[in-house]
Parts: C-alpha cells; structure tokens; sequence
C-alpha cells in the first residue's frame, strides 16, 4: 500500500499541469464542434440582421444662455448648481405630459400607414398609398389595425377585428363609410401599381398611446453643465419620423420659451386694452354732450369771477379724479392680490408711489419664479414650497403698503371734498347747465389725458414684445443620417464571433476537463511506476476481432512496436529457460487478446518455440485470431481431466508458434484456475516450450486474471489510447502494491502518432493508420 499511496500526489500532479498533446487531441476532435458553434452564431447574427427592423435617431444639440443674479435673500449661488438646477428644469418641462400633448398636437401622428411584411411590418409615413379623414364614434377603435385590401382602382375592402367582432366592408375610394366606431373617407393617392400585391393597413392612436409612444423614445440628456447644453434625441423605425418629431420639439420648445418670457408684457397690453376701451367710451359720451350744448345754447359766456372759481373747483376735481382712480386701481389690486392662483400685476404708470412699484415688481419676479417652477416640481417640494411662502409674505407687505397708501388717499380725497364744496356753495347762482357744462370739460380734458397715457404705454409694452430674443440657441438641428443606430452589422458580427470564441474556448476547456482518457505514454509515467514496455500504434487492420498481422505486415508500424516492445521483454526476463508472460487489462476490448496473439507470433517468428494459451473461460477468442471457429476442446476440458494437453494443442501458420483455445465456457471459471491440474499444466508446457503467454481476463471485471499473473515471470498489463481511463491506472498501482507482482509491465495499444511519444510514422508501405 506504501508504493501506491506514492502515485497520488503524482497523478494530482499530473492533472495539475497542462498536457499539450491531450489539448491538442482535444482540439482535433472538436474542430467540427467548434465550427458549427461559428456556424450557428454567424448564421443567427444574419438572421437577426435579415429580420430585424432598423432603429434609426436623429439628435439636435441646444444651448441655454443665463444670465448670472442673485437670489432672493442676496447670497451667492454656486454657478454649477444653478447650471444644474437650470437644465434639470429644462429637462423636465421637454418630458412633461404637458409638453408631450403639444408636441402631438403640432405633428401630424395620426393615422399611422403600414405596409404587411412577410416578417416585418413597414411604417409608410410620408409615402401612405392611400389618406383617410375619419371621425372616432367608438373609443374601443383606437389602437386597432384596420386592414386595407386594394380590389382594383376604383374599389377596396376595409375589415377589422374588435374582441370577437370582425367587421367587413367593400367600397369605393371617396364615398364615406359608416361603421359602429367610425366615419371615414379613404382616398387613393396617384398612381399606384395595382400589379403589387402588397397589403397595407392603418392604425388610429389614442392620445395615451401617443403619449407613451414620445415618451419612451424620447431622450434628453446633458451634454455640459458649465456651458448650459443639453441634446434632444429620437429613435424610431422610421428616419423621416424621427427627424420631423426632433425638429417640432425644438420648434415648440423655442416658441414656448419666447411665450413665457413675453407673458408679462402680454398681460399688461391686455390690461391698457380694457382701460382704453373703457376711456374711449367716457369720451365718446363727453363729445355727445357737448355737441347737444352746442346745438342747443350756441354759446356760455362766464363771469370771470365765476371762471375764476370754476378754475378752482377744476383743479379740486382733477385731484379728486386722480385720487379716485388711484382708489380704484388700488382696489383692483388689492382684488388681484386676494385671487389664487396669484397673476402678475400690472399697475398703472404714474398711480403708486416708487416702493411700491418696486415691490409690485419684485411680487411679478418671484410670481413667474414659482409658476416657472410648478412646471418642473411637485406642490409638496421643498423648492416649490420655498418659492411660494416667499411670494405669500411678499404678498402681505405688499397689501399692507397698499392699504396704508388708500388711507392717505382717502384723507386727502377727504380734504378736497371740503374745499369743494366751500367753492361749490359760491357758485350756487350759477345756471346748473353752465357749471355741468364746464365740468364736462374738465373731464373730458382728464379724460383725454389719460387716454393718450394708455396708449403710449401700450405702444412701449407692444415695441418690448417686438424685440424679445430668446435666450435659447439650437446648436445643431435635428440631424438626418441614413445609418441606423441597431442593429449595427459590424458590432453583430464581432459579437457574434466573441460569443463563438468564448463558447469554443468554453467547449474545449469543458472537454479538456472532462476528458478521463489516457491518451499517451506520458500520462501514464506521471500516474504509475510500473515499467512501460512500449506503446502499438492504432490500426484498421483487425476487422471487428483480433488477428495476427504481423506475419502479413511484416513492415508495418504494429510490426516494428511489437518487435521493440519483444526486445524490452528481453532486457526485463534476460535469464531464463522458459518464460511465462501473462497479459490482462483492466475491461475488455482494449486489445490484450490482440497483444497476446501478434506478440506471439513475433516471439515465435524470432525463434523461440511460443505457445499462447487463453486462459479467459468467460469471454474466449484467441481461437478466432488464429482464424478457428470451433472451440470445444481447450483449458476447460484440460483443467477437469476431460482432455490432454496435446489433444487440445493447436498448431498455427506460423512455425514454432501453436496455441490452447479456452474450451468450453465452464459455470467456475475461478475455480478451475485454483485446482492443482491448472499448477500441472503450467509445469508441463514449461518443459515443451520456450515462452508461455497467457491470456488472461481482465482484472478490472474478475480475479481470474491475478490468479494467473502469480504463475508469470512478466505480467503485462494492455491499456488503450483513447479508451482507458485514469482510474484504470488504479488497478496498476493496486497490484504493484502486492510484492508478488514486481515485474509487471505496461503496452499503450492503439496509440496515434501525436500520443505515442515515438512517432512510427502514418504509413508504411502495409500499414495505414
């Protein structure tokens, strides 16, 4: 057991290295694998290119300019945060459903066209072969493929399916139809080719489909926080879509940016628009007046006292009309202020006093700030919330300013009524018509002042309106390249032919490992210390039994291993009369029959009387390598005294070589073995010839074969390339460890001429491998 415990650490040793000739074996009989692994996945790599439809996208680049303020409270931000912050905010408003709708609403997504494929289905979106107007009278219609079938050109078939409703209708090209879900008119567009047996049909998107379909092919990204740039992409099937989809974002989203920037001065001309109406109306009633007072009392002709008066009670009524509409634009405001959600106010020019305007301003600043941000953020986010507690404590001051301004307003109105009215109690002799007439002008003159105020500011707002710029710059248009994005034919192939190298690396690494075959005579030397005789070379010249070659190939490769293998058996048993030699293998048909015959016939065509006796009463055969069929008298009947040894004795072609078939099968094999008649008929061919070779069983099935290895001077023991495990080698180290065993030798058959390790050549002028 000592001598056996050796091998281990030599055999783990020997596993541990990398053996280039089984690599190499293993590499020859995987090439057919390996190349259809490259076949399958080159061939799938066509396959998905040939079936898969062509993503294509199309980019435009945009550049925000900002102009660098401070916050609310003064402090200094961070540029790369509010940079940050700024396209974050951009970003989200191009990706809100909000956006989305008007996006849908300016591109022209419905109906979509297709043309059916064999595999693959074809969007016709700037070239339909047909239009169609429709009105949805069922919402269950949208999404819905309705098919179109061209009869001739004049008449079509439109049929669609709705759960397990299928609906069918023949009609002409221009005449209206009339379904359960729809109306609809489909016209042909000129010319086509009726020769085309192309099949077409369309589809109606619903608006959350729509919504979905940008949404998940839509891409914004930023490209460069410090110089505030960001890149709209769109994929699609489709290069023209995708491109007239990136062109109207950038379009929508420049218009909406130049919109929002222009909402206040927009605001405040609405506001003049109201004034001025109201304005002209009051001036139109004065002119009505005072042409009815000139028609009918020609003239009014005023003491100058009284005109002096007049003119006092003017002035009083000028201030008393300014203050009141000072009141009434405060009021206006302070109802303004009190409505949610808060709209910018636009005072009139010369009504407040300068702190307040500059707050009005200020409130108008943060009111868009936080409207800005409602497009970008939740109600409950802290930015959101932040903004609008600003604008509601701005708010407060404001009204708080506001009220305190209308009680000095209010006691100066109150001021001036007093003074009014004394000047009012001298005029009460004045005719009533004189004293309404001038007052008409006074008014018509505030009045007419006012007017011309309003319409100046209209004019600055509408001039402020005309040179906005927005501060968005597209830096390169939606592009237009016809190279799709994927599938990419060179990135397929190269993964394809990674993939194949891996799986092929894999294959041959799980092969290598999972090869337990001995396949040459250096395998063995690292696995055992039993002496190695020689190795035979694979042949085709057996048939499916073994035979005796080497007397009709004297030349072949077999040949010349035997006689080298027949020479170490000399160097091995140098000194002896008669030598018995036992050969076995651990199963059958690793060639120990075929070992036993030629290696004979070589001992005895070199001039030692040989006789091969098979010894292997379960599975015989040494008859049929020496071309008997019949095997009737042999070592069976020997051994139970039924027949002599020379009545069983059969002498061959070859001189000097004779040999004893097995017999009859007998039920105790081993038995047989053990009986004394067995020890006598060793002894006695012992006396008669020169060398003994005994086939014996294999010793990895029955113990037949050690029974018979104790009476040979060298057992041999057949291992077979290709075929013998490494476990096998076990059996080996198993009987060296038994002392009885010392000279046991080992034969490599069936070698080829990588794994022989003594290379006899491919050919011969007998022998093909």
């Amino acid at each position: 057991m000592d001598q056996f415990n050796q091998h281990i650490p030599t055999q783990q040793e020997g596993v541990q290295q990398l053996d280039w000739s089984k690599l190499k074996l293993i590499l020859r009989k995987s090439m057919p694998w390996i190349l259809l692994i490259f076949i399958i996945h080159f061939t799938a790599s066509f396959l998905f290119l040939r079936y898969t439809k062509p993503m294509y996208q199309s980019n435009s680049e945009i550049k925000l300019d900002q102009k660098n303020q401070s916050n609310i409270l003064g402090l200094p931000q961070l540029e790369q945060t509010s940079n940050f912050g700024l396209l974050s905010s951009e970003i989200e408003l191009i990706k809100s459903r909000l956006f989305f709708n008007k996006v849908i609403e300016t591109v022209d997504l419905n109906p979509q066209y297709f043309t059916y494929g064999k595999i693959l289905d074809d969007e016709k979106y700037l070239t339909p072969p047909f239009t169609i107007e429709y009105k949805i009278l069922d919402a269950n219609i949208f999404n819905v493929p309705i098919d179109i079938s061209f009869i001739d050109e004049k008449s079509f078939e439109l049929s669609y399916s709705i759960g397990k409703e299928t609906l069918s209708y023949t009609k002409h090209f221009d005449d209206s139809i009339h379904t359960a879900h729809l109306d609809c008119i489909i016209r042909l567009i000129q010319p086509y080719n009726f020769d085309d047996d192309s099949k077409f049909y369309f589809k109606i998107n619903s608006r959350e489909a729509l919504i979905n379909y940008i949404a998940s092919n839509l891409s914004v990204e930023p490209l460069n926080l410090q110089a505030n740039t960001f890149r709209i992409s769109f994929k699609d099937n489709n290069l023209n879509k995708a491109h007239t989809l990136v062109s109207a974002i950038d379009t929508i989203y420049l218009n909406y940016s130049l919109q929002e920037k222009t909402k206040a001065n927009r605001n405040k001309i609405e506001y003049l628009n109201r004034q001025l109406l109201e304005t002209e109306k009051k001036l139109d009633d004065f002119e009505n007046y005072f042409e009815e007072v000139t028609i009918n009392d020609q003239t009014v002709n005023l003491e100058a006292d009284v005109k002096r008066t007049v003119d006092a009670i003017n002035g009083l009524d000028s201030q008393r009309v300014k203050i009141n509409n000072r009141i009434e634009e405060i009021k206006y405001l302070q109802e303004s202020l009190n409505e949610t959600p808060y709209k910018n106010l636009i005072p009139k020019v010369g009504i407040y006093p300068q702190h307040l305007n500059e707050i009005i301003e200020e409130f108008n600043l943060l009111n868009n700030d936080l409207e800005r941000l409602s497009l970008s953020y939740k109600a409950n986010t802290y930015t959101y919330k932040s903004r609008q507690k600003e604008v509601e404590l701005l708010r407060k001051d404001l009204l708080s300013g506001i009220s305190n301004f209308n009680t000095d307003l209010s006691e100066k109105l109150k001021k001036l009524s007093t003074e009014k009215q004394t000047l009012r109690s001298q005029l009460l002799s004045l005719p009533s018509k004189s004293t309404e007439f001038n007052k008409s002008k006074r008014f018509y003159a505030l009045y007419e002042d006012v007017y011309l105020s309003l319409m100046q500011s209209k004019n600055e707002f509408e001039i402020a309106i005309a040179g906005s710029v927005t501060e968005i710059k597209v830096l390169s248009p939606a592009s237009l390249s016809g190279a799709p994005i994927y599938p990419v034919p060179l990135m397929v192939y190269a993964t394809a032919g990674i993939l194949s190298m891996f799986f092929s690396f894999l294959f041959i690494g799980t092969s290598y490992l999972a090869h337990n075959k001995i396949q040459n005579i250096r395998e063995i030397e690292s696995l055992t210390s039993a002496t190695i005789l020689g190795s035979v070379p694979k042949h085709t010249l057996n048939g499916k039994v073994a035979k005796i070659v080497v007397s009709k190939h004297p030349k072949s490769a077999v040949s010349e291993a035997l006689r080298s293998i027949r020479t170490n058996i000399e160097f091995l048993v140098p000194d002896k009369k008669c030598k018995i030699i036992s050969i076995t293998s651990t199963i059958g048909s690793e060639g120990k029959t075929f070992i036993s015959t030629n290696l004979g016939a070589l001992l005895a065509m070199g001039g030692k009387k040989t006789i091969v006796v098979d010894l292997d009463l379960r599975k015989p055969k040494i008859h049929l390598a020496f071309g008997i069929t019949e095997n009737t008298n042999g070592v069976s009947s020997i051994l139970i005294n039924k027949n002599t040894i020379e009545n069983c004795t059969q002498i061959s072609e070859i001189p000097n070589l004779e040999f004893i078939s097995a017999g009859s099968i007998p039920p105790n094999p081993s038995e047989l073995i053990l009986r004394k008649e067995f020890n006598e008929l060793i002894e006695e061919l012992k006396s008669k010839y020169e060398i003994i070779i005994l086939d014996t069983p294999p010793v990895g099935l029955v113990t037949d074969g050690l029974l018979a290895m104790q009476k040979a001077d060298l057992p041999i023991y057949v291992l077979k390339a290709g075929f013998s495990k490494y476990s096998f080698v076990h059996n080996i180290n198993r009987v060296l460890a038994n002392d009885k065993f010392k000279n046991l030798s080992v034969i490599l058959n069936a070698t080829t001429t990588d794994s022989s390790g003594y290379g006899y050549g491919k050919k011969s002028a007998y022998y093909e491998i």
